[in-house]
């Protein structure tokens, strides 16, 4: 095996990826992500970066589409689906710019950091001041690209404050999953799920 191909085992399972350049690596947010995940039949992944998470999904049998808003992030996703054997639709898009479709699992690895770092390449952990930034505009389209009955997956950082983001945001369910713990900060995984009375068919 080629010295650049890092494995990451998950659940029973071995996936291969290359890091590439100008795109966020596998990371302790991805894994905690690959640790919550419970999918439906149709997937989106937000921001897919390396495309592990989007891999991992259609290793396991979802329909999976993955969109960025970096080109390099969609041919390193490509690149990643070949290596692991898998079939993954890539798409650039400002989060749900360009779709137009809705899926049962959507997945978002936000930019959750409270800062406003505008160094180029910030935008892979720039949240604005309050750490929401990002968030905030995914979850204000979410409700339109959720199946009933489905689910989306999001990291938040014990930095911000989540519990004025799940106060503003009553149509939606917040079910934290797993927590990873670090010296200065906390990362948690929240299944959010949109209320039966607020659904958009």
């Amino acid at each position: 095996m080629n010295s650049d191909v890092f494995e990451i085992a998950v659940k029973g399972m071995i996936l291969r990826y290359r890091v590439c350049t100008s795109v966020y690596p596998p990371s302790e947010d991805t894994y905690l992500l690959l640790e919550s995940l419970s999918l439906g039949e149709k997937v989106l992944e937000i921001g897919c970066g390396s495309g592990i998470l989007s891999v991992y999904c259609a290793a396991l049998g979802s329909a999976v589409t993955a969109v960025d808003i970096n080109p390099l992030a969609l041919n390193c996703t490509d690149m990643n689906s070949r290596l692991n054997h898998v079939s993954v639709e890539t798409l650039l898009s400002d989060l749900f710019e360009k779709i137009d479709d809705s899926y049962d699992s959507i997945i978002f690895n936000p930019p959750y950091l409270p800062t406003e770092d505008n160094i180029e390449g910030s935008e892979q952990w720039n949240g604005g001041r309050d750490g929401f930034k990002v968030t905030k505009a995914f979850l204000n389209s979410l409700g339109s690209h959720l199946n009933k009955g489905g689910s989306a997956w999001l990291v938040l950082s014990s930095l911000t404050d989540i519990q004025s983001l799940i106060d503003s945001y009553k149509q939606f369910t917040f079910q934290k999953v797993k927590s990873i713990s670090f010296f200065m900060e906390t990362l948690n995984s929240y299944r959010i799920s949109l209320n039966e009375e607020d659904h958009i068919s």
